[in-house]
């Protein structure tokens, strides 16, 4: 590993050295020559809204193109109620930040319906909306004229209690509303919420397995986004003193997409050095201002072919979203309860509620005219192993979508417990206890092993998106025993050694134990794993196996997609064969293996002899 790469991110992150760069930067403001201290403010502006993209887009993965109008909202917001009531900027700043916010929030519903190129699309519609609005809103925002006389601290007009105020003043407020925001979004990335808005980015059934509600952690990303870009916006009108639409414009909204790639997505550090550079570039190159974005367009390039990750991944080691405190504690707490307990199973999963049932009946499930599954019954006894076997493409893994929630069967019900669950959405249903996994590991990349494995304890913690932000005590609490009963599950699939590792960086049985850890963690009832041991060396499908009987020992229902018939032997209490969307066979492994159905559909003569 870099020990530069080191040294910076520890110099990035120690909170005595970046107070000391606070201090030496608020108290050394009045040393600065006029020009340069303007220029800093710009830079300021720009990190704050930096931050708003960072979060609806490097986050959420939400690509917005017209995220200047959110920028002007609170531009606009700001400056109209100043000069009609001659309110001050603390106040008129945060009202306008709350509009941009609630914008924000009702531009999530359509957009929550779109992905990739036409989300991209509808939110450069929205930009030229507000473009327009502003444009030919004469009597509010002063149209294609602008709208001058807005209480500017660089003009001498911005009076706050009496007090005028003044350049230096007025750089001092805005490096520490910067401050205290950037602490607050990095407290939000280390949190439950912050850690749900990346799985989102990456896999949205991911996410709804273990019961993170994609539409509510959307409306966050884009309230919390555009309460941070309206921040901006309106810091940005009480520094120039006058707004015209055309600073609104895409332009804009591209240049703080560079800014943030260029900078690093997720990298804060990364993005307040390229939002400065990218704040002093332009005075360098006023002889060239028409090539401007020219220039920007090559140092985006050049960023993306060279490295990725921008300058953040450049000069300082990938951030993490786990806080450090919180883990040692975590780790001390469960070094002293191995101590006291003799097994090597986890704790917290030995307090299960009473072993949990599925019944599916009759049910059908078409795609268009595709008959995937016709009139399916089968029960799913409690704290037993079932193993669903058959086919490629006989409805296996359609059965388990519609008992996860993934859609609703055409006709039929679901009951669990009992209880008719029928079309219950995924969210739901892993609220339940009904969690699952995935063909093909559906994990976030950069994250740890225990950053992904933790995804899993997200339904389990309750505090808000404000408490994460401040870092309040309940998020300490719950965030703790959540990592406490995170290093039981490593302990149980024995990974403890990659636990800090990130997953795309370890081999496939690496990534398929730390998706189970996920499933484990959310404490399932019922736990549904699609192909398992797909991918697994020999060791690691015993592991696998251990683990599954340790986990109906420990009450918990396990019903498997698997084509490893090795595997299933000795291992499940029934087998359930599918071929062309209708159950041809119930019962155990020796009579699925001389059934002739079975043979004729699924196994073949070469696997009989085999056995």
């Amino acid at each position: 590993m870099n020990p530069m790469r080191i040294f910076l991110t520890k110099l990035a992150t120690h909170p005595l050295a970046l107070l000391v760069l606070f201090v030496v930067v608020f108290f050394g403001a009045p040393y600065l020559r006029g020009a340069t201290l303007q220029i800093l403010s710009f830079a300021l502006v720009s990190i704050l809204f930096t931050q708003s993209i960072n979060v609806l887009t490097g986050m959420a993965g939400q690509i917005s193109l017209g995220h200047a109008a959110f920028f002007g909202i609170g531009a606009y917001g700001s400056a109209i109620i100043a000069k009609t009531f001659g309110l001050n900027l603390f106040l008129t700043i945060p009202i306008a930040a709350v509009v941009s916010s609630l914008i924000a929030y009702l531009l999530s519903y359509p957009a929550g319906r779109v992905k990739e190129v036409y989300l991209a699309m509808m939110t450069l519609g929205f930009g030229q909306i507000f473009l327009e609005v502003a444009r030919e809103w004469t009597d509010l925002t002063g149209g294609v004229m602008g709208l001058s006389g807005v209480p500017s601290a660089g003009l001498g007009t911005l009076i706050i209690l009496g007090h005028k105020f003044s350049t230096i003043d007025y750089f001092r407020v805005l490096l520490l509303i910067t401050a205290c925001s950037m602490i607050f979004i990095r407290n939000f990335s280390q949190s439950r919420l912050g850690r749900s808005l990346f799985v989102m980015h990456y896999s949205e059934l991911a996410a709804g397995s273990v019961g993170i509600a994609r539409r509510q952690t959307k409306q966050l990303a884009y309230a919390l986004s555009g309460l941070l870009a309206g921040i901006s916006g309106g810091f940005y009108a009480h520094l120039v003193g006058y707004l015209g639409p055309e600073s609104f414009a895409i332009s804009r909204s591209i240049e703080v997409l560079v800014v943030a790639i260029v900078g690093g997505l997720w990298s804060s550090a990364g993005q307040v050095i390229s939002a400065i550079f990218f704040t002093f570039l332009p005075e360098q190159l006023q002889l060239f201002a028409e090539y401007q974005f020219i220039a920007y367009g090559l140092i985006l390039t050049f960023t993306l072919i060279l490295f990725k990750q921008g300058i953040g991944g450049l000069l300082f080691l990938p951030p993490r979203f786990i806080r450090q405190t919180w883990l040692t504690s975590a780790q001390q707490q469960s070094q002293a309860v191995a101590t006291n307990n003799k097994t090597s199973e986890p704790l917290f999963l030995k307090i299960q509620a009473a072993p949990a049932d599925i019944k599916v009946q009759a049910i059908t499930m078409r795609f268009g005219g595709l008959v995937a599954l016709n009139s399916v019954s089968l029960d799913i006894q409690a704290g037993h192993i079932t193993a669903l076997v058959g086919p490629n493409g006989s409805g296996k893994s359609t059965l388990v979508n519609i008992i996860a929630g993934v859609f609703p069967p055409t006709a039929g019900q679901v009951f669990l417990q009992g209880k008719d669950v029928t079309a219950q959405a995924d969210v739901e249903m892993a609220k339940k206890g009904v969690v699952r996994t995935f063909q093909d590991p559906r994990l976030v990349p950069h994250f740890t092993v225990r950053e992904n494995i933790l995804l899993g304890a997200h339904a389990k913690m309750h505090y808000t998106w404000l408490e994460a932000g401040l870092s309040m005590p309940r998020v300490h609490q719950q965030e703790a025993q959540a990592l406490e009963q995170c290093n039981e599950i490593l302990q149980l699939l024995d990974i403890e050694a990659v636990a800090d590792q990130a997953v795309e960086s370890l081999p496939y049985g690496y990534r398929r134990m730390t998706e189970l850890g996920r499933a484990l963690l959310a404490r399932p009832n019922i736990i549904l794993l699609d192909e398992p041991a797909a991918g697994l060396s020999d060791v690691e499908m015993t592991r696998l196996a251990e683990i599954l009987v340790k986990l109906k020992h420990l009450g918990i229902t396990v019903l498997l997609i698997e084509h490893h018939m090795d595997f299933l032997t000795g291992l499940v209490d029934e087998v359930v064969v599918l071929d062309s969307g209708s159950i041809i066979f119930k019962g155990d492994m020796l009579g699925m293996r001389q059934d002739p159905a079975v043979i004729a559909a699924y196994l073949g003569d070469d696997e009989v002899q085999h056995a």
